[in-house]
């Protein structure tokens, strides 16, 4: 199907510029063939960049998750040890209590035992040595 010769001559006065343009000489240089160029590798850079930069966030995120775990654990960790010191503090208190001497005393009565004539207070132990070892220059028998 063809335009009528009416359209196709309102379309050539609407578009002088087209029309002369075919008909006379080109206006631009002459056009020539290029020989192909070599592929580029900034398309290949610009990937590799892309993947270390989503390479790093990704680490950073891994990095994170790690580090609030952790943080989790150790909160865990710090209320278990808050509990056990607690109650070993209250362990620690009702054995100074039982061995109050006045506390043995009153338990002795209550099991109807003879009454001690003295009370004396033992000295401290310590818990570094053996108790075999009093001083340096003590000599042990030989056999």
């Amino acid at each position: 199907m063809t335009p009528p010769a009416a359209a196709a001559q309102r379309a050539a006065s609407l578009r002088p510029d087209r029309v002369g343009a075919r008909q006379g000489a080109p206006k631009g240089p002459a056009l020539r063939v290029l020989e192909a160029r070599p592929p580029r590798r900034g398309r290949l850079v610009r990937a590799l960049s892309a993947c270390l930069v989503a390479g790093a966030l990704l680490a950073v995120v891994v990095a994170h998750s790690m580090l609030a775990q952790g943080q989790v654990r150790l909160t865990k960790v710090q209320n278990a040890l808050t509990t056990e010191q607690a109650l070993h503090r209250q362990l620690l208190a009702s054995v100074a209590s039982a061995e109050n001497p006045a506390h043995i005393v009153a338990e002795a009565k209550k099991l109807n035992l003879v009454q001690p004539g003295a009370l004396t207070q033992l000295p401290a132990v310590p818990l570094d040595r053996p108790l075999g070892s009093t001083t340096a220059g003590s000599t042990a028998p030989s056999g």
